[in-house]
């Protein structure tokens, strides 16, 4: 029985709950405030834009390479020998000029060389002027022998007259006839001697020049055994010290011209039509210093490289080496290269972030079917998408198109329908890109707005491409 009271007592507890709720319910329902309802405007997406303008732009291209000394030399020991000096003040890293002694090698042996080819030259000029008195003296004896011929001669003739008149005898022009032949004898004895003269003398002058060159080879060794700076420029490093011994042909030190930096970049092909000897050039260095050098083009390489489709253009970068160690381009870096195109050509630019796949959202005013416009919206306009043709990329500042923008992307309207192309003058979204689509209604802020006149050429822009 006390079973059947308990639940009879749970039962009305939970009908009395039950009906102390819905009362509560309905008396919260009738005492609510109702709220008022308001038809508000809904707002459009504010969005930025920039007018698409034509501008005079100068082609670019960038490529990568190793910056090198256009001036630059592993010095070497041209004669064998033991070091005997080296200055102290040279180590790596200091400035030296040209001519600068760097090393110093014993020249003992080589000033004994010197000294015996001066001696041999003083010997053979000895000789020439031996011969030069002998060849004198040969043609004093010749003179008086040519003259004692003569007397022979004459006694001779007046023995053999003397025979023939009876006057004379055999025995006599026997004796003229031997005299005369003596005088011949040494006439041609002293004739033969003056032969040879020319002879030994072209000798001698021959061992006489050969020992000059002997000399002058010996005098060359005995200047290289001072080792000296073929250049001005800084020292990358000393290999020898004081003691050591350098052979022929050992690199001894190695100077670097930090004044003339040449670097080739690689560049697509294309560049090869288009760039100069002179062609202005940016170098730049990336990492967390940026450092950048001016340059010129000084010549591009005769030949493409297929297999990649590239070519090198050389940049030289001149510089002062006595400035801030800092600012120095360097041997040996790896840069990136910028080189512009000294000509020039009208192309449209539009920011290169705008461009998705080949095509641009632009806007245009409403028209008289497009949906109307909340209230509120300062300058409301339709999105619509156009086709573009993007024939290069570049770096560079268009302050009365937008302040903001550095990355462009230079079009050109080729192999595009007119009635999806870009043209001057229409206004290319650069914000919200990610969610808007054709057809969407957006409230417009053109950047550079109120000088528009002056970014479509109107006046003077001080745009710096």
């Amino acid at each position: 029985m006390w079973i059947w009271i308990s639940r009879i007592v749970r039962s009305l507890v939970g009908v009395i709950a039950l009906v102390i709720a819905l009362a509560l319910f309905m008396y919260l329902a009738k005492t609510r405030e109702v709220a008022q309802h308001r038809d508000e405007a809904l707002s459009l997406p504010v969005v930025r834009a920039v007018e698409c303008v034509t501008r005079p732009i100068a082609r670019q291209w960038t490529g990568y390479g190793t910056a090198r000394a256009m001036e630059a030399s592993d010095v070497a020991a041209e004669v064998a020998g033991a070091v005997v000096e080296r200055p102290e003040r040279l180590e790596a890293g200091v400035a030296v000029e040209k001519g600068d002694l760097l090393l110093r090698l014993d020249p003992s042996d080589y000033q004994d060389r010197v000294q015996s080819a001066q001696t041999r030259i003083a010997s053979l000029e000895a000789q020439l002027s031996g011969l030069e008195v002998q060849e004198a003296r040969l043609n004093e004896q010749a003179d008086l022998l040519a003259a004692e011929k003569e007397i022979a001669e004459r006694d001779l003739q007046r023995a053999k007259d003397a025979l023939e008149k009876g006057a004379g005898n055999e025995s006599q022009v026997d004796a003229k006839l031997q005299a005369l032949k003596a005088v011949n004898r040494n006439r041609a004895a002293v004739l033969s001697q003056l032969e040879v003269i020319p002879s030994k003398r072209a000798e001698t002058n021959a061992s006489l020049e050969s020992a000059r060159a002997d000399l002058r080879m010996a005098q060359q060794n005995l200047a290289r055994t001072e080792i000296r700076a073929p250049f001005a420029g800084v020292l990358q490093r000393m290999d020898l010290q004081v003691g050591e011994w350098a052979r022929v042909g050992d690199a001894v030190a190695r100077v670097v011209d930090l004044s003339r930096i040449e670097v080739p970049l690689r560049l697509p092909q294309e560049a090869g039509s288009a760039l100069k000897a002179g062609d202005e050039a940016t170098l730049t260095v990336e990492g967390p210093a940026t450092q950048t050098w001016a340059g010129a083009v000084s010549r591009l390489a005769p030949e493409s490289d297929a297999s990649i489709r590239s070519m090198t253009v050389f940049v030289e970068v001149r510089q002062q080496p006595d400035g801030s160690a800092g600012t120095l381009l360097r041997p040996g870096q790896f840069v990136m290269g910028r080189v512009v195109s000294r000509d020039v050509v009208e192309r449209m630019v539009v920011p290169r972030h705008s461009v998705d796949v080949d095509t641009v959202l632009t806007v245009v005013s409403l028209g008289p079917n497009d949906p109307t416009p909340p209230t509120g919206a300062s300058r409301p306009m339709i999105v619509q998408q156009a086709d573009v043709n993007v024939v290069h990329y570049l770096e560079g500042r268009f302050d009365r198109v937008s302040p903001t923008e550095t990355q462009w992307a230079v079009l050109i309207d080729r192999g595009i329908s007119s009635s999806r192309a870009l043209h001057a003058g229409d206004l290319v979204l650069v914000s919200n890109l990610e969610s808007l689509r054709p057809g969407d209604l957006v409230d417009v802020r053109v950047e550079g707005d109120g000088v528009a006149a002056s970014a479509r050429g109107d006046g003077p822009t001080g745009d710096q491409p």
